[in-house]
């Protein structure tokens, strides 16, 4: 018999309860819940004996308050080889949860192998993860579809990537995420993850620059989660300029079809509990203009310690600050740039320092602006006011003295400090935007 084909309707079964009733035999033995979730394997050589004082016996009787709990088993060879290898090729088929737990634990909910694995790929969605392709054959490995998740120099989401994935692993689920690999603090600590669903391996790993793939990726299905996904155009360009992983990834193709293809179970993603680290709509809503007309907008003007910030905000209700302004703030004197070029050139190096990966590939655009409410014309380059503010705390210039005391909470501005150190400060504990809201108000 294969072992895929062994159905525990099929097999002799009791209550939990009624344990006292299992014969003397030697046997491979299953128990699981009202749903038929295998929750747990193991092997005997005298299932009546086993069962006197099991030590899972006061755990499951726990949970069989709330869901109905059977044993089942299949009578075997009293071979304590035998019996041990078809255990152990049991518990790899079907992981079931209990297998993994510690005896004491108390079992509040299992979550279905499916479940867990959908959840933990929703995360990863959230936090930008790609389908990089999937590699049918291996030589000695099963087959494995590739994810990847961004990063840049140092800096990137590994940190969010753990806490997705060990969160997942606190479930009792037969679903377990394995670091595997983890890269010298130096290098940026980088997680390499994987796991296993019905002999397909699933792999994460960062890459350098990835944003700069997603704008053009396309969108694919794995266990019914949609993630953003590279193209097979993507694909073949970057195999093709790194011939080592083309040779390692031998029969690597891009994704077409799902290849574990189950119906999706919960479709809900809790939204607040992980920000999106990498921009992918790099114009924050703002179609471009056709090409005389000019974009109408609205402004305010604000005060943080003396300094007046002007903040912009189209049609769509969308907040910007101007480069213009911006530069002010920064150096107190108009932009000496030569040109629009070195202006974006400036702002992409500003972006590109800062310590989080959220803003890198960000585009930028010469935008013609008429402030409806005084018809006002400008030419600026607009910058999202949560990028303003990313780049306004951004302390990497101060001088070790003003950050210890703005880290502490001790900085009390002077007449004469400069715009930028004042807002930095205030930013470490506020928002631009609560001032837009009170303003409103």
């Amino acid at each position: 018999m294969l072992l895929e084909n062994i159905n525990l309707s099929e097999l002799q079964s009791l209550y939990l309860l009624e344990k006292e009733k299992l014969p003397n035999c030697p046997a491979i033995y299953f128990v699981s819940d009202s749903k038929g979730q295998i929750l747990y394997i193991g092997r005997t050589i005298n299932l009546f004996e086993r069962w006197r004082q099991h030590h899972r016996f006061q755990q499951l009787k726990r949970f069989n308050r709330k869901n109905r709990v059977s044993i089942s088993w299949m009578t075997c060879s009293n071979d304590l080889n035998t019996l041990l290898k078809l255990e152990n090729e049991l518990i790899k088929l079907h992981k079931p949860p209990l297998n993994w737990t510690k005896v004491v634990a108390l079992i509040r909910k299992i979550t279905p192998v499916e479940t867990a694995l959908q959840q933990s790929l929703q995360q990863l969605a959230k936090l930008n993860t790609m389908i990089f392709g999937f590699d049918p054959i291996l030589d000695e490995e099963p087959p494995t579809i590739y994810l990847v998740y961004p990063v840049y120099g140092r800096r990137g989401i590994s940190g969010g990537i753990r806490i997705a994935l060990k969160n997942i692993n606190k479930k009792d689920s037969g679903l377990k995420w394995k670091e595997y690999h983890t890269d010298p603090k130096f290098l940026g600590k980088f997680g390499y993850w994987e796991t296993e669903y019905n002999g397909i391996r699933i792999d994460l790993s960062p890459v350098q620059g990835l944003v700069n793939f997603m704008s053009d990726s396309t969108r694919r299905t794995v266990a019914g989660v949609e993630l953003m996904a590279f193209s097979r155009e993507q694909l073949e360009t970057v195999l093709e300029n790194t011939p080592e992983r083309k040779e390692n990834t031998s029969g690597l193709d891009a994704l077409e079809d799902d290849p574990i293809p189950i119906k999706l179970v919960d479709n809900h993603l809790d939204k607040g509990k992980y920000k999106v680290v990498a921009e992918v709509e790099p114009w924050e809503e703002l179609e471009p203009m056709p090409e005389g007309d000019v974009r109408v907008m609205t402004r305010q003007f604000l005060y943080v310690d003396d300094v007046e910030i002007e903040v912009c905000t189209s049609e769509n209700g969308k907040h910007f600050v101007r480069y213009n302004v911006y530069w002010w703030i920064i150096y107190r004197q108009k932009d000496s740039s030569s040109g629009h070029d070195s202006t974006v050139s400036h702002l992409r190096d500003a972006v590109n320092s800062l310590p989080t990966i959220r803003w890198f590939g960000y585009k930028f655009r010469l935008e013609t602006i008429l402030f409806s409410e005084d018809d006002v014309e400008v030419e600026s380059i607009l910058l999202p006011l949560a990028m303003f503010e990313d780049l306004i705390r951004d302390k990497s210039g101060l001088s070790s003295k003003l950050l210890e005391e703005i880290e502490s909470g001790e900085y009390k501005s002077k007449p004469d400090d400069w715009a930028n150190i004042k807002l930095c400060a205030w930013l470490q504990r506020n928002s631009v935007s609560s001032l837009l809201k009170l303003d409103k108000s």
